[in-house]
């Protein structure tokens, strides 16, 4: 272990934190991206703060005079150095993102929005640039301690992940933002204890006072509102402002007082009322939910001010469960839908809410506001992802009912596109199926899009998952309904009969909506009120019935012009229906192509297309440059593959199993930071007992990478059943079932690296390669981290997590046919 004793002890501890703060500066970065721009985006900041680290791999191939002059104590005035320029640059990258006016829908129709595009890039890696050479310093000077060294940054990136999820519950965004500086200024202040140097000390002081008053500034951190999210509409109306704010670690909380609020989708044109006051509640600046204001109101029940909530598409299900009245709610949101409920006289409402900060707000602050509706008597509100929570209930419901959870209306352009959502997969239809009662409803409703694409998906789930539960003639099961501006779908528990088809048509009679689907429709039975050219909707929905009906799915699949197959768990990309091969149809076909296309996509492959170029670019620039050898007698090329492989493998895993995960642990934010933290934690402890490994490493690399692929496959089996069985049980040991879960996986990765450096080490010139190395895992981690994205919108999990095992048998392959250099010495912990 590390003791005082080691000569070394204030680098371990200086890297510990340094490598905590950059982890949590980079977490930080994703809530900013997700406020700034979009949550699913985060992928993009991971790929950015690889393409920093590895730019510094590079820089110190090409400068290697810098590696020379940094024997004995200067190795800690550089680390010194660059530490506090980590510090500065982080503080720099908050003020440019906050704010340069750059606008990802605008990058093709405005030319300065490319250059506010590589300001953005320069910003964000530049702190990852410094962070990067101060471990790749530390490791190609020290490469006889590479395991206590890779031990302590992993383990401090480890730490960092959980600080992210514990702070930013306490204190604000931009607060939270103030945090890795600070932590890379004790890192400093550590590396500075080894110079005993009084200028030294003051320099960092000095540092520290600019910090501390930077931090004071909070208008420095006043970043601006997404025009493409509910915020900005609502703000843009007179005397329109934010009233109140909730943050967590996975999602800001808005309550604005505006004009705009009118929150009643697709409400009927028949409706005659007035809709009540509202306050318009958005996530993350989207998202938005409101609170209808019924302070002063007691008896709700049929009350003439919430008739608005029975005008909407969505209140159909509660016309069809007849007297039985036990209803869940997922994503109550601001409470239309209990509304709906209790104008409806439901005897008991169950809603699971995402956010409990929503929650908070309602029972609390607006309670009175919202005349009470979340501490009602018969109201049952519970916190946590609606899967999960519904997992552990033994209630049945008579109704479930689902509406606009996950994208927003047309006006998010399409950037939702590769967002995953395990509400709409075949094996959440299959969940809560089961928890419907004998004649119970489940009701989900979406953004009417057109062309037909959203309702159609839904439609190829139902089908799907009634098939997997062998139903019979599951399309007699089926009904669904359209307003001006939404859809709903109902999935029945038993076969839709005249009783019920007769309260459709009466429903969508009295609020001018339109019929699509229901056993037995005629055509002319749709396209009535809300009249198209053709009955595009049903046409489509027919067709897909037909077609299944048939036995010939697939054909249907292949000829439609959006992607509207089913959707599983292992493929959670509902609102991804482009086909590739149709750009060109749409480009010229119509002058609004963005939004059918996605922005979504472009990005994703706009990323990884520069991840490649600066890959080539800076993996191959030192041996431009520098002329390295690439003999075989010098074993360069294995070693590039190797380690390049390891780059690969590790950020596929980890990107898959952020993805994977997300519906287990809840949220995007709680699956990153702790699959980041298990892997990042346990491979540590991986290197910090490869340590123990003295010589034979191939024979002891092939021991790893055997067992690590053979887990790999092993949990593509494992896996959906442990979900299936303990997604019921509380959030709590759920993170303790997948740290076990990820415990020998991260234990394995973490050793292939230190035995490489030490096998790097052990040949001629080794010293030399350890940047370039560094740079080319780097690198390659950036086109993982894309990579992992995209394989698994048109693959799946599985495919990745077996990619990622043939990746680990290659790099293993490409070193094997060399002979073995002798072992470096061994330096034990008194050395």
């Amino acid at each position: 272990m590390m003791t005082k004793k080691d000569g070394d002890f204030s680098l371990y501890i200086g890297i510990f934190f340094f490598s905590a703060s950059v982890l949590l500066f980079e977490l930080s970065l994703m809530r900013v991206f997700s406020i700034l721009q979009w949550n699913y985006l985060a992928f993009m900041i991971i790929s950015i703060a690889f393409l920093g680290y590895g730019a510094s791999g590079t820089f110190l191939s090409v400068f290697s005079s810098i590696l020379k002059r940094t024997e004995g104590k200067n190795l800690y005035k550089y680390l010194l150095f660059f530490s506090l320029l980590f510090s500065l640059g982080s503080l720099l990258s908050i003020f440019v993102i906050s704010k340069v006016p750059f606008d990802l829908y605008r990058v093709i129709t405005d030319r300065y929005q490319l250059l506010y595009l590589v300001i953005y890039y320069l910003a964000i890696a530049i702190p990852f640039f410094f962070a990067g050479i101060c471990i790749s310093l530390a490791i190609s000077k020290l490469p006889e301690k590479v395991n206590k060294i890779y031990f302590c940054d992993l383990g401090g990136a480890s730490v960092g992940c959980i600080s992210f999820l514990v702070l930013a519950n306490y204190i604000s965004l931009s607060r939270l933002l103030i945090v890795p500086p600070l932590l890379s200024f004790l890192a400093s202040f550590l590396f500075s204890l080894k110079l005993k140097n009084k200028s030294s000390a003051i320099y960092v002081v000095g540092i520290f006072v600019f910090i501390t008053l930077f931090s004071g500034a909070e208008n420095f951190y006043s970043f601006p509102v997404n025009p493409y999210k509910s915020l900005f509409t609502l703000l843009r109306y007179p005397n329109s402002r934010i009233i109140d704010r909730q943050e967590n670690s996975f999602a800001r909380l808005e309550v604005v007082e505006s004009e705009g609020v009118k929150y009643a989708p697709g409400l009927s044109l028949n409706f005659s009322g007035e809709i009540p006051e509202q306050l318009g509640l958005v996530t993350d600046g989207d998202g938005l939910s409101a609170i209808t204001k019924l302070e002063g109101e007691n008896d709700l029940e049929g009350l003439k001010k919430i008739e608005f909530s029975d005008y909407i598409s969505s209140a159909l299900g509660f016309h069809l469960i007849g007297d039985k009245r036990k209803i869940l709610i997922i994503g109550p949101g601001g409470g239309l839908d209990v509304l709906g409920g209790i104008y409806n006289k439901a005897e008991e409402i169950w809603g699971i809410e995402m956010n409990p900060d929503v929650k908070i707000l309602l029972q609390g602050n607006y309670a009175d506001y919202s005349g009470n509706i979340y501490n009602r008597e018969g109201v049952k509100i519970l916190t946590g992802e609606g899967r999960s929570v519904l997992k552990g209930l033994e209630q049945k419901f008579d109704l479930i009912q689902i509406s606009l959870i996950g994208s927003s209306n047309t006006a998010s352009g399409g950037f939702y596109s590769i967002s995953e959502n395990y509400l709409y997969t075949v094996e959440a239809f299959i969940d809560f199926w089961q928890h419907l009662s004998d004649g119970g409803k489940l009701s989900i409703t979406r953004w009417l899009k057109f062309p037909p694409r959203e309702i159609v998906r839904l439609c190829s789930i139902s089908l799907e998952a009634l098939s997997r539960m062998g139903i019979e003639k599951p399309e007699n099961h089926l009904a669904i309904i359209r307003s001006w501006g939404t859809s709903t779908l109902i999935l029945s528990k038993k076969e839709i009969g005249e009783k019920e088809i007769r309260a459709i048509k009466d429903f969508c009679d009295e609020r001018n909506f339109d019929t699509v689907y229901f056993p037995w429709i005629k055509e002319e039975e749709a396209n009535i009120n809300h009249v198209l050219e053709k009955s595009y909707y049903y046409q489509e929905i027919d067709q897909l019935v037909n077609s299944f009906k048939e036995d010939k799915l697939k054909d249907f699949y292949d000829s439609y012009f959006f992607n509207v197959s089913a959707v599983t768990d292992n493929q959670p990309y509902f609102f991804y229906t482009l086909k590739w091969k149709n750009i060109p149809k749409i480009v010229k076909s119509t002058s609004n192509w963005q939004p059918l296309i996605e922005w979504g996509n472009l990005i994703i492959f706009a990323t990884f297309l520069q991840g490649i170029i600066f890959s080539i670019i800076f993996i191959f620039l030192p041996l431009i440059l520098k002329r390295f050898p690439v003999t075989k007698r010098k074993v360069k090329i294995p070693f590039l593959l190797y380690f390049a492989s390891l780059g690969l493998g590790y950020m596929l895993l980890e990107i898959s199993f952020i993805q994977k995960f997300i519906l287990y642990l809840t949220n995007p934010a709680y699956s990153t930071s702790i699959i980041i933290f298990s892997f990042l934690f346990f491979s540590g402890l991986g290197s910090f007992y490869s340590k123990k490994i003295e010589r034979n490493y191939v024979n002891a690399l092939k021991i790893i990478i055997f067992t690590l692929c053979g887990i790999l496959i092993l949990y593509q089996f494992i896996l959906p059943y442990v979900f299936n069985t303990t997604l019921k049980y509380s959030l709590l040991v759920r993170i303790f079932i997948t740290l076990g879960l990820i415990f020998p996986l991260g234990f394995l990765m973490g050793m292939p690296f230190p035995l490489g450096i030490r096998l790097v080490n052990s040949t001629e010139q080794g010293k030399e390669l350890i940047p370039w190395l560094w740079a080319t895992n780097s690198f390659c981690s950036i086109i993982a981290s894309v990579s992992a994205v995209i394989i698994a919108l048109f693959f799946g999990f599985k495919v990745v997590a077996l990619l990622a095992a043939f990746i680990y048998l290659f790099g293993f392959l490409s070193i094997i046919r060399n002979r073995e250099p002798s072992p470096v010495p061994y330096f034990s912990d008194s050395t």
